[in-house]
C-alpha cells in the first residue's frame, strides 16, 4: 500500500512493519502453512484471500488452521490481527445491515469456508488497492462521518499509481500460458486442474484492481486464456457445468482484451460442448456467428466444428463444404494458446469424424487411419482417443458393418484414455458400444462382450446426441 495510507487492519500494520508485501506475506504462510491443516495436509491461501484479509473486507473470521498459522506468524491473536489496527479484537465482522458473523468453529475438516477463502461472486472488479477505502455499502462511513472527498481522491489516485503489475508476473503468466498449450495434450488432466485453477485466480486478483490502459487488456487476455484451458479440462471431464462457466467467463474477457483467437477459440469449445449434448444446430449456429472475424488460427477448427454438425442434422452438402473449407484454411504454424491446432491431423480426423456421421464409412475409414499415423507417437491422448472412437464409428456406418473390427478400435480408445482423466472418452465410447450391443448376433461376439465389464455401468449421454 502507498506508505501515506494508513493501514486498514493490525495485520496490514504488521506487514508493512516487517516490510512485507502481500505476495510476500502469501509465501510466508504457506511456508508455515505446510502440514498444519488436518491430517497433516498442506494448507494455503491465494494472493486473493490475503488481499481480503490486510483490508479487512471479510463477514467473518476465517478456518481455525488459518486462523492458528497468522497467530504463530505474529503473535497476535487472529481476530486482533483482521481488526482494525487500533481498535479491539473482533469475534466477527459488523455488515452494512448491523448484524454481526460469528468466528467458524468445529473441526478443521468439517467447518464451511468463511466467504474470504472462496471467491465471493457479488464481489466488485473496482475494489481499490490494499489500504483504500473500498467502495462498498458502509465501507464510506467511518463513526457516522463521511471520509474527507479529497483525501478519498488521493487515495484512489495513488491505488491507481501503484497498481501495475511488475513486468516479470505478466511475463511469468505469458510464459506459462504458452508453456500450457505446448503440454495439455500430452499429461493427463487431473495433473492440470489445480495449477490452471491457481494461475487463473492470480491472473483475476490482479485484475481486481485499478489495472488499467494496455496492461489491463494485457492481463484481461490472460485472465481469459487460463480461464478457457480451465474450461477445456471440464469439458475433457465430463463436467460440462464448470465447462460452460469457465468458457463464458473466458468469452468475457476475450471481449474485453479484443482478442479473436481467444474469442474463436471459445466458441469452437461452446460448440462442442452443444454438439455433445445433441444440440446440433446450436452448435452450428455458435460457430457460424464466429467464423466471420476468426482468427486464422482457430478458422479451421471452427470449420471442422461446423462439418461435424452439419452432418448430424442431415445437411450432407453444408457438412462437405465445410470439410472443404477446412483443407483450405490449415493452420501450418505452432500451436498457440487456445484450442488444438487445426492442422493436417485434424483435417484428417474431422474428415472421418463428419464422413462417419454421414454414413461413408468406407471414405470415412481412410481418414481415420491418416490421423493415427500422424498422431503417432506424440502422446496426444485425446486426440488418439478420439480419432479411434473415429474408426470405430466408420466400420459401422458403412454397408457391410465390422461390428468386431469396432470392437476393437473401441478398446483401443480405452486404453489411450485410460489414466488420463478424460471421463468423456469413456462415455462416448459406451454410447457406440450400446449400440454393438443393442444386436443379439453383435451382442454375443467376443470382443463385444470384452467391453462389458468397462462400460456397462457407464451413463448414456443426454437424448438426441449420436457419437
Amino acid at each position: 500500500m502507498p506508505p501515506d495510507d494508513p493501514p486498514r487492519t493490525l495485520l496490514a500494520q504488521r506487514l508493512r512493519e516487517r516490510g512485507l508485501t502481500v505476495k510476500h506475506f502469501v509465501t510466508e504462510f504457506n511456508k508455515a502453512a505446510r502440514r498444519a491443516g488436518p491430517e497433516n495436509r498442506d494448507h494455503a491461501i491465494s494472493y486473493r484471500q490475503a488481499t481480503r484479509w490486510v483490508s479487512g473486507n471479510i463477514p467473518s473470521l476465517p478456518y481455525p488452521v488459518s486462523c492458528r498459522v497468522l497467530e504463530t506468524m505474529f503473535g497476535d491473536d487472529a481476530a486482533a490481527l483482521l481488526g482494525p489496527p487500533d481498535g479491539p479484537p473482533r469475534a466477527g465482522t459488523v455488515p452494512g445491515n448491523g448484524t454481526t458473523a460469528s468466528c467458524l468453529a468445529g473441526d478443521d475438516g468439517e467447518a464451511p469456508p468463511a466467504e474470504d477463502e472462496e471467491a465471493s461472486p457479488t464481489r466488485r472488479r473496482d475494489l481499490l488497492n490494499i489500504g483504500v477505502v473500498a467502495a462498498t455499502a458502509g465501507a464510506a462511513v467511518t463513526a457516522g462521518a463521511v471520509a474527507d472527498p479529497a483525501t478519498r481522491a488521493a487515495r484512489i489516485s495513488r491505488a491507481i499509481a501503484t497498481s501495475t503489475p511488475d513486468p516479470l508476473t505478466l511475463a511469468q503468466l505469458q510464459h506459462g500460458i504458452h508453456r500450457l498449450s505446448t503440454l495439455y495434450a500430452i499429461t493427463p488432466h487431473a495433473e492440470l486442474v489445480a495449477p490452471v485453477e491457481h494461475v487463473w485466480d492470480e491472473a483475476e486478483a490482479l485484475l481486481e484492481t485499478r489495472v488499467s490502459g494496455t496492461v489491463r487488456r494485457d492481463v484481461e487476455l490472460i485472465a481469459g486464456q487460463w480461464a478457457f484451458y480451465r474450461g477445456r479440462l471440464a469439458f475433457s471431464m465430463n463436467d460440462d457445468a464448470t465447462a460452460l462457466t469457465f468458457l463464458v467467463l473466458a468469452g468475457q474477457h476475450a471481449a474485453a482484451a479484443g482478442d479473436p483467437l481467444l474469442a474463436g477459440s471459445v466458441a469452437a469449445m461452446r460448440a462442442a460442448v452443444a454438439f455433445f449434448a445433441g444440440e446440433f444446430t446450436t452448435a452450428a449456429t455458435i460457430v457460424q456467428r464466429a467464423q466471420p472475424s476468426a482468427h486464422p488460427y482457430v478458422a479451421p477448427t471452427l470449420a471442422s466444428s461446423l462439418a461435424r454438425a452439419l452432418a448430424q442434422t442431415g445437411d450432407t452438402d453444408g457438412a462437405i463444404t465445410a470439410l472443404r473449407t477446412m483443407h483450405d484454411t490449415v493452420w501450418t504454424g505452432p500451436p498457440q494458446p487456445g484450442t488444438e491446432p487445426g492442422d493436417e491431423e485434424a483435417y484428417e480426423a474431422f474428415s472421418a469424424v463428419t464422413l462417419g456421421y454421414l454414413g461413408k464409412g468406407e471414405a470415412a475409414e481412410g481418414h481415420a487411419r491418416a490421423s493415427l499415423a500422424l498422431l503417432h507417437g506424440t502422446g496426444r491422448h485425446v486426440q488418439i482417443a478420439g480419432t479411434q472412437l473415429a474408426l470405430a464409428r466408420a466400420f459401422l456406418r458403412r454397408s457391410k458393418p465390422e461390428p468386431e473390427q469396432a470392437a476393437c478400435a473401441i478398446q483401443d480408445a480405452l486404453t489411450a484414455a485410460a489414466g488420463k482423466d478424460h471421463g468423456a472418452t469413456v462415455n462416448r465410447a459406451a454410447a457406440i458400444w450400446r449400440r454393438l450391443h443393442a444386436n443379439p448376433d453383435w451382442a454375443r461376439l467376443p470382443t463385444v462382450r470384452d467391453l462389458v465389464d468397462q462400460l456397462s455401468a457407464v451413463r448414456t449421454l443426454p437424448s438426441g446426441a449420436t457419437v
